[in-house]
């Protein structure tokens, strides 16, 4: 049923010129998402030879099952479970040129709290870290889970919006690595905001 959802949607995508401007300079990246939209990237990132980092919980086995049909690769593991395993797996795979996806405030949260892990991944490999966003004009709300997870409902509207890529030095401080989380976390936040505008506006033209 998931998966018959992904070809009922309208997609809207934006930013795009992001991830031109990198293929353009040969530049590798890492998307970097929120765990209340791993079930729409999954559906909606096809066929990109991405390598995700997903949890071995519920939705982060659906979610990895929906990925690997939609021809993408997965790395089980947390901060709590196989973390370091799963990040060094990760570097290796992105260090020989395929795409990285990771929600940097999985498996458990806070909601929209970056973790250090994508930024270590980022400093070892040289990949950028690119936030995606995605909404739906109908869509459900999880309320009861942590992260309010989501799901279009079918035939909705979609916005995929790309972000600035953001680059981080080889060697941070420690205060240099808080100033990072801060920053990164910060765009990918206005990021979430900028997909809502977007799909509110597309709503109200309705």
């Amino acid at each position: 049923m998931i998966l018959s959802l992904g070809f009922t949607y309208k997609k809207t995508w934006v930013g795009l010129e992001n991830l031109d401007e990198l293929n353009r300079n040969d530049q590798n990246w890492i998307y970097a998402t929120w765990h209340n939209n791993i079930l729409m990237d999954a559906l909606l990132l096809k066929k990109q030879n991405l390598i995700s980092l997903v949890s071995a919980s519920t939705d982060g086995r659906i979610a990895a099952r929906v990925l690997e049909l939609m021809g993408n690769q997965t790395v089980s593991g947390s901060s709590s479970r196989d973390g370091t395993k799963a990040l060094l797996t990760m570097i290796k795979h992105i260090k020989s040129g395929q795409k990285g996806a990771i929600t940097p405030d999985g498996p458990r949260g806070p909601r929209y709290k970056l973790q250090e892990g994508i930024i270590y991944i980022a400093q070892k490999t040289g990949a950028a870290m690119v936030p995606i966003h995605i909404e739906a004009t109908r869509q459900w709300i999880f309320e009861k889970s942590w992260d309010k997870h989501k799901l279009p409902k079918p035939f909705a509207s979609v916005v995929i919006s790309v972000g600035t890529p953001y680059r981080v030095p080889q060697k941070l401080s420690k205060e240099e690595l808080e100033k990072v989380k801060i920053e990164f976390e910060s765009k990918m936040l206005e990021n979430v905001d900028h997909t809502i505008q977007i799909k509110d506006n597309i709503k109200g033209n309705r």
